[in-house]
């Protein structure tokens, strides 16, 4: 994977003096605004501008406020390759100059959004094409060994999170099965007597009766005064 961030900003100098390139008129041309699918995914970065443009020199650069792609070179690299080239250009505008902390960004973002893996990564590691170092960029050797710890640090990042709980929802409550009751000991008998109904009527002049019955009946002992009273 190729990248052209300082061939990009030497063609804002010369834009400046109206010496675009030929790729700066061609990206005129197809503005997608902020938002581009990838690999059957929306991107996008934040508000900076996306544009495509067949003659970059690489996959992708980054420029200010802009971010630049070449979808006929795009096109030849795998899915998690063309992601890594997007989020890799949009890390610049969040990370700064550094190809490795740009590099990095791209691959949390990648943990993290579920498009890359082991074997994405791989892929995106020999898409450096063993490059040696130059002035804007590290070798590919170097390059891949931060992949390689980024992708570690953003994998145990994510478990941590999933096994707190952060972010997953939380599961319903197990009703509890509770047994029915049961008599433990038999009934004890504390007292002998009966019960029964008369009309709260024919009590209510006797003394120590209630006059007024909501329900209309009173209970009784037979221990109770003559008459059927209490």
């Amino acid at each position: 994977m190729r990248s052209s961030r300082a061939f990009v900003a030497m063609a804002v100098v010369l834009a400046g003096v109206g010496l675009a390139p030929p790729f700066r008129q061609a990206t005129a041309q197809k503005p997608v605004s902020s938002g581009i699918e990838i690999a059957g995914r929306a991107v996008r970065c934040g508000n900076v501008r996306i544009l495509t443009d067949r003659h970059l020199p690489s996959e992708g650069a980054a420029a200010p406020g802009l971010l630049i792609l070449n979808p006929r070179m795009l096109s030849e690299q795998p899915d998690s390759v063309r992601l890594f080239v997007f989020h890799h250009e949009c890390g610049h505008h969040n990370v700064g100059e550094s190809e490795l902390a740009a590099d990095c960004w791209a691959v949390d973002r990648g943990v993290r959004d579920g498009w890359l893996d082991a074997k994405g990564l791989d892929a995106v590691c020999r898409s450096f094409e063993d490059a040696p170092e130059t002035d804007t960029h590290p070798s590919g050797k170097r390059r891949c060994r931060n992949l390689d710890k980024c992708f570690a640090t953003a994998v145990a990042s994510l478990t941590a999170k999933k096994t707190a709980g952060v972010g997953t929802p939380a599961s319903p409550a197990k009703k509890m099965s509770v047994p029915p009751p049961r008599l433990v000991s038999g009934p004890t008998l504390v007292g002998t007597g009966t019960l029964r109904f008369f009309e709260a009527a024919s009590c209510a002049e006797a003394p120590g009766t209630p006059t007024k019955d909501p329900i209309g009946k009173l209970i009784a002992s037979t221990s109770a005064t003559p008459n059927g009273c209490p």
